[in-house]
């Protein structure tokens, strides 16, 4: 699985994507924003799977099992949608898609991820599916805690993060310049 580098990097990137249709709600955590924590963090929600595995010391029981489908995504951004348009009168609709790309997006990063799968479909099927396509190197816990192996995944998923988010401050100077065009003409 990608380290939390990686999702986090994925999470931010749909937040900025979407964020020109959010409400201008300037209730913030922190200094953040609470729709960007929010987003970050259903893109790291299918990893709660690993307080039981670190827990019981077994993360082959628990880990990357049903929280990891694509399927189980819907209820999640359905329940997660239904308590942002309930708090904060914010579009359900909205919410209901970015929370399903946020977490369907962290399954498919870790199927993209040299390790034993996801169950991706579950629960209409329990195999595991493994792209052949491996873009993240991922984090080995049978290295233990302090491996050198994750220095190389920490250098190269921040690269990861790095370059996602210039694209996407690429896209958004892009539609800022053309937003101010078409102002202009009008």
């Amino acid at each position: 699985m990608p380290s939390p580098i990686a999702h986090l990097g994925a999470g931010y990137a749909i937040y900025r994507y979407y964020r020109h249709r959010l409400t201008q709600d300037q209730r913030r955590f922190w200094k953040f924003p609470l729709q960007l924590v929010m987003v970050m963090g259903v893109s790291m929600a299918p990893d709660l799977d690993v307080i039981p595995a670190i827990i019981l010391r077994d993360m082959k029981a628990y880990h990357n099992n049903f929280s990891h489908s694509l399927i189980f995504a819907v209820p999640v951004a359905f329940l997660i949608a239904g308590i942002f348009h309930r708090t904060y009168r914010s579009n359900f609709c909205l919410w209901f898609v970015i929370c399903l790309v946020s977490y369907d997006l962290h399954v498919i990063m870790d199927a993209l991820t040299a390790e034993r799968g996801v169950m991706m479909f579950w629960p209409l099927s329990q195999n595991r599916f493994v792209s052949p396509i491996r873009i993240f190197y991922g984090l080995r816990w049978g290295l233990g805690w302090f491996s050198v192996w994750h220095l190389w995944t920490v250098f190269t998923e921040s690269l990861f993060v790095l370059v996602l988010t210039a694209v996407v401050r690429y896209f958004d100077q892009r539609k800022n310049i053309t937003n101010t065009v078409f102002s202009q003409e009008s």
